[in-house]
Order: C-alpha cells, then sequence, then structure tokens
C-alpha cells in the first residue's frame, strides 16, 4: 500500500512543487470553467494537507 511517509524527502519536494507548479499555471491562466475552479480548490486543499503532513513528519523525526 502506497505510504507517503515512507517516500524519500527529495521524492517528497519533487510532488510538492509540482503541484505547487500545477497551481501556479492555473492561477496565472485563469482558465474560465467549473472543472478548472474544481481543479484548483483541489490542488489548493491537496497542497495544504500535504504542507502540514510535512511539519508533523519533521516534528515526529526530530523527537527521535
Amino acid at each position: 500500500m502506497f505510504s507517503y511517509r515512507k517516500l524519500s524527502a527529495r521524492t517528497r519536494t519533487i510532488i510538492l512543487v509540482t503541484l505547487l507548479g500545477i497551481l501556479a499555471i492555473l492561477i496565472v491562466t485563469e482558465p474560465r470553467g467549473d472543472v478548472f475552479n474544481f481543479i484548483k480548490g483541489f490542488l489548493n486543499g491537496i497542497l495544504i494537507v500535504m504542507f502540514f503532513g510535512e511539519v508533523m513528519l519533521y516534528f515526529m523525526s526530530k523527537k527521535k
């Protein structure tokens, strides 16, 4: 089963930067339509969750 926690830091960074880049392109180009608004909102939510996950992983590994 897929586990985000088991990925290397480099892979997690690549995933975050890629999603952030896609979101930035969607914000800058401002395409119209419900689908694009849904994708922007979905990516925004995913990036927020992933960011807090990274912070949580940082503090969990710091205590060891």
